[in-house]
């Protein structure tokens, strides 16, 4: 039977307790490497220094899909992409981690440049889905998470060998469900399941990162 999103609620926010950090420079949730092909991706060296910014999302049925199920198994996504400093691209479907609670975990990350390892630590979670909005009988809905990173370069290799930096991250979902027969307030409680249109799982973190040459 299809859950409602009331009832999906908890699963949405432990989705964003466990993957808070899951990309901050890079970062994947929890201990374990992150899956996916990286032999199809390019790596490119940049300047020694600058600003790294990494981007990974996860829309459409894909992503409704895995909030439907109940976030049980880890999301897969299409790419993760880093542009900055080093250029590289994860090509998917890349597993970025289990879930976890945890508000500080270390993690190394594979990608076609070398490995990086980064320990993050996140700051805020939102603890309930607010409205962001309504499109005929469509409610959207959203929810997000930030924190902070460290790079530990002696952990990393390749173009990340001895690398340092660190920055901010957040963590944003965005669910879109319609509304249920006689129901006009868009609320959890008065819509049905997760819909494709509109939904979301998006990764962004960014922040100055010095690499050897």
């Amino acid at each position: 039977m299809l859950r409602t999103l009331d009832q999906l609620h908890r699963g949405i926010m432990r989705t964003l307790a466990g993957l808070a950090g899951a990309i901050a420079l890079a970062a994947a949730v929890g201990a374990c490497s992150s899956s996916g092909s990286s032999t199809s991706a390019t790596a490119t060296a940049g300047p020694a220094s600058g600003t790294e910014t990494i981007t990974a999302t996860l829309a459409g049925a894909p992503a409704a899909s895995y909030f439907n199920s109940g976030g049980i198994t880890p999301p897969s996504f299409p790419s993760v992409v880093f542009a900055g400093v080093v250029n590289t691209t994860i090509r998917g479907p890349v597993t970025l981690g289990r879930s976890t609670t945890a508000t500080t975990a270390t993690h190394t990350f594979v990608t076609p440049a070398g490995r990086l390892t980064i320990r993050r630590t996140r700051k805020t979670l939102s603890n309930q889905l607010a409205p962001a909005g309504r499109s005929g009988s469509t409610c959207y809905f959203t929810a997000s998470s930030t924190g902070v990173y460290t790079v530990v370069g002696s952990q990393s290799t390749g173009r990340f060998t001895g690398a340092a930096g660190g920055g901010t991250y957040v963590t944003t979902v965005v669910v879109g469900a319609d509304l249920q027969p006689g129901r006009t307030t868009c609320s959890v409680s008065n819509v049905g399941t997760v819909i494709a249109k509109g939904t979301s799982i998006t990764y962004r973190a960014s922040g100055p990162l010095t690499v050897k040459q």
